[in-house]
């Protein structure tokens, strides 16, 4: 794995994208090291506008009215102001041919915002006891503490944008062609209840 640095400056990285269902330990111990890293920087990036981002959603179903609901109660405590990437997705995380963290790419919406938003979407490619794991290692190196009840509405409203940006303006040039039904999939992965299940 290449220094942080060079990951920020776009240098080359050798790997593949993240597989569905990565649950390498040794991934998600390097994973959160680099985001402990990353939330721990000194930069004069601008401010994240995921803020901006909520504001746009439009509650056309409950699942979007109640995603924007619980968003409203936990935005208050929303207040984090550390450098992260912004678009911590499949396709931005490399690794190479034995899983382990190979970097990270595209850093065009890297800015100063609260740690959670970092962690949205990753539950869709380690699963949540993925996720468990690697919010257990990244508590343990920083002062703060990321809630997943954050991240569970901070990912409902991720799905919600996703769906919506793409019924507006066409799958984007990454999509796979089934790309919505596949996020409307996610979306019925949440039982009323909100405890959440396995990603399909």
């Amino acid at each position: 794995m290449i220094s942080l640095e060079k990951m920020i400056a776009g240098e080359w990285i050798r790997g593949e994208m993240l597989p569905y269902e990565h649950c390498n330990h040794a991934f998600i111990d390097e994973l959160a090291f680099v985001l402990i890293d990353l939330h721990n920087m000194e930069t004069d990036w601008p401010d994240n506008n995921m803020f901006d981002l909520v504001d746009r959603l439009e509650p056309v179903d409950e699942f979007t009215e109640n995603a924007i609901l619980e968003f409203t109660e936990i935005k208050p405590h929303l207040t984090g102001k550390v450098p992260i990437h912004g678009d911590l997705w499949r396709q931005n995380i490399l690794v190479d041919n034995e899983g382990y963290l190979s970097g990270i790419i595209d850093w065009e919406d890297a800015s100063i915002g609260d740690p959670h938003w970092d962690f949205r979407m990753i539950r869709r490619w380690i699963g949540w006891n993925g996720l468990d794991s690697l919010l257990f290692m990244y508590n343990c190196g920083v002062e703060w503490n990321c809630k997943r009840e954050y991240i569970e509405i901070l990912d409902r409203i991720s799905l919600c944008h996703s769906i919506q940006i793409r019924n507006k303006r066409g799958l984007l040039r990454h999509d796979k062609p089934d790309a919505i039904e596949m996020f409307e999939r996610y979306k019925h992965t949440w039982p009323k209840s909100l405890h959440p299940v396995e990603p399909l």
